[in-house]
């Protein structure tokens, strides 16, 4: 909000007295005058905006990008200090949380309305992801022997008050703004961007195309210089395409990219899972991101639960941190 600067003057006297706020005693127009100043953005932040404003993927894949940034920096660094993950974790998820919010004027299907379909659909991908990945651990355990063996919870290094203070900021982050950016992305940015199969590809091939030595080389092509010259695909896709409106390769194409960040052990759960998310976008459509984004952090929330409760019951290694 812009601060209003009264100045009041005195015609008696040669100086003048400035009163911030409402004044105890009203002024009359002809002698307060109004200075409104509003601080002005630093030119990396105009050069932002600019970038942000200049296309509808910009401001959905940031955050997404940046997150997974964030993610091999804190990987790499709390290996060596794991005491110095909560106060990383908690950088990586408000720089990411502010993307989004600076630029919510960009994003109008970023809502947070609830739907009751949360709730039994929350859950009920939170058991299944569960269930098939403990089969799938039990079918190769040699393949995922190592999983959670390695937690950034160290009680050993952080003790427990310090300890337990990274795992409520890890539930935090993972059910509220990891559903956020993830929904706005797949569920949203992807899902319309992949619409259909053939305009897709001229996408990847136009993203291509802009790749040093590959790009080259279609240039030399027929049909890659025709691919050049047309209009972004994935544009005109996102464009074309309006929010909760489905298609088979549009779910299996955004889904693919959503199993492709996660770990092998859990790409049939997340497969499925993605899937059913996106039918809950279809069928909240009219109420925006906000109950697939209700759905999703359920699901993690369940998930950590059910990661507390393995650690202080299972004698297993294998189970220790299985689902964070």
């Amino acid at each position: 909000m812009p601060t209003a600067t009264i100045i009041r003057v005195y015609p008696r006297y040669s100086t003048s007295r400035v009163s911030f706020g409402n004044p105890k005693s009203p002024v009359t127009p002809d002698r307060q005058l109004i200075c409104t100043t509003m601080p002005q953005p630093s030119e990396h932040l105009r050069r932002l905006d600019t970038s942000m404003e200049a296309s509808p993927w910009m401001p959905r894949i940031a955050p997404w990008a940046l997150y997974l940034i964030f993610l091999f920096a804190i990987s790499s660094i709390s290996d060596q200090w794991p005491i110095s993950y909560p106060f990383m974790y908690t950088i990586q998820c408000v720089a990411v949380v502010w993307l989004m919010v600076r630029y919510r004027k960009l994003l109008p299907e970023l809502t947070f309305r609830f739907h009751w379909l949360a709730v039994p659909v929350g859950i009920g991908v939170a058991w299944m992801w569960v269930t098939i990945g403990d089969w799938i651990t039990t079918m190769r355990p040699g393949w995922f022997q190592d999983i959670g063996t390695k937690p950034f919870f160290d009680e050993d290094q952080m003790g427990p008050i310090y300890g337990w203070l990274a795992m409520v900021l890890r539930l935090l982050g993972m059910s509220i703004a990891v559903p956020m950016f993830e929904e706005l992305f797949n569920r949203s940015l992807l899902l319309r961007s992949l619409h259909r199969a053939r305009p897709t590809g001229v996408g990847v091939l136009q993203a291509l195309h802009d790749m040093p030595m590959i790009g080259d080389w279609l240039v030399t092509t027929k049909w890659g210089s025709q691919i050049g010259s047309q209009p972004p695909a994935f544009r005109a896709q996102f464009d074309s395409t309006s929010y909760g409106r489905l298609s088979v390769f549009g779910v299996l194409a955004s889904t693919a990219v959503f199993v492709s960040v996660h770990h092998p052990r859990d790409w049939v759960a997340c497969f499925l899972c993605g899937v059913i998310y996106c039918l809950v976008v279809g069928a909240t459509r009219r109420h925006g991101l906000g109950p697939v984004i209700w759905t999703h952090g359920i699901t993690n929330a369940s998930l950590w639960g059910y990661t507390i409760y393995c650690h202080y019951t299972s004698e297993q290694t294998v189970t220790l941190w299985p689902y964070l």
